[in-house]
């Protein structure tokens, strides 16, 4: 019985090793004044404009309502949806996903064989020779190029009624090891349920995933 639980117990520790990290960034700025409220009638639209990645960022208009209704929101409708019929809309969200790719330098050690410091000699008759030992060592270093991708999704909300902008938030991650798709939807949705309706805040997280949890696909 006591290998039984040991067994079932170092499993447990192996599953609990597999699960990986993902890292990103959250800040959002709201304005204090406005009241968001479960039964807000939000419209999602994908930003417009030369800065702007307008036409992929239609296609997660769907996942931003979706996360949007998971955090409460009961009247949350996609531009294509517009108009609808009796329906004055409190607030308008522009979304925007986009990446940019970037570099850096790193160094690293150059292995090689090398003088151990130690020798051996060998005689024949009156005749001897020295030997060096050789070992495996650090014979230099060389400077390499490292590339990493970073994700990011922005909302900008406004009112209808002011037209002044109420809520703003952005999120970053340069995870290793993702699909465009994946880091996007990964964000949405920790992005959104991470909303502060009340204040502003500004952080870094890390969020433990399942092992059968892939963001590349």
């Amino acid at each position: 019985m006591r290998i039984q639980h040991l067994i079932i117990f170092t499993f447990l520790i192996f599953i609990a090793s597999c699960k990986s990290t993902m890292q990103a960034s959250y800040s959002s700025q709201v304005d204090p004044n406005f009241k968001f409220y479960t039964d807000t009638y939000i419209a999602v639209f994908a930003a417009q404009g030369e800065n702007f990645n307008t036409l992929e960022s239609k296609y997660y208009i769907d996942h931003v309502i979706y996360s949007l209704k998971q955090r409460g929101f009961k009247n949350v409708y996609s531009y294509k949806d517009l108009p609808v019929p009796g329906v004055n809309f409190d607030a308008v969200v522009y979304i925007n996903v986009s990446k940019s790719n970037g570099s850096y330098q790193y160094e690293t050690s150059n292995y090689g064989l090398i003088d151990s410091g130690y020798s051996t000699i060998n005689c024949t008759g009156t005749f001897c020779t020295q030997n060096k030992q050789k070992t495996l060592g650090i014979t230099g270093s060389s400077t390499n190029t490292g590339y990493f991708t970073n994700y990011y999704f922005s909302t900008n909300w406004f009112s209808v009624n002011s037209d002044e902008k109420i809520l703003f938030s952005f999120s970053s991650s340069s995870q290793e090891g993702c699909s465009d798709r994946g880091m996007y939807e990964f964000l949405i949705a920790q992005t959104i349920d991470r909303l502060n309706f009340k204040e502003p805040k500004e952080y870094k997280y890390s969020v433990d995933m399942p092992s059968e949890y892939s963001c590349n696909y």
